[in-house]
């Protein structure tokens, strides 16, 4: 079971950086506070909805627990293949002009 953790923490660790960077960057120092508490807002609400979805997947799948299991994962990797060509359409910064 640690095995699926490490591949989390790596993933969560390669686009976090990336993530805030872009996000929270350049903006003014006096926006600082509530730009990270509407990233971090943000955060919770897609994670909350991401993992009610998978619950969702797993407990509407018949068949057993590996089989539940093998679907949900399946379901969670062909939605990230569909996601990684969005990957590109992601500034690398924020424009000046949006703030």
């Amino acid at each position: 079971m640690r095995f699926p953790l490490l591949i989390v923490g790596l993933g969560m660790g390669t686009c976090f950086g990336s993530l805030y960077d872009v996000t929270v960057g350049d903006i003014a120092p006096a926006e600082a506070g509530s730009a990270g508490g509407s990233l971090g807002a943000v955060q919770q609400l897609a994670n909350a909805l991401g993992a009610a979805a998978v619950t969702s997947v797993y407990f509407r799948t018949g068949g057993g627990e590996a089989h539940a299991t093998a679907v949900s994962l399946t379901v969670v990797a062909a939605v990230t293949l569909l996601c990684v060509p969005l990957v590109r359409l992601l500034p690398l910064k924020a424009q000046e002009d949006q703030h």
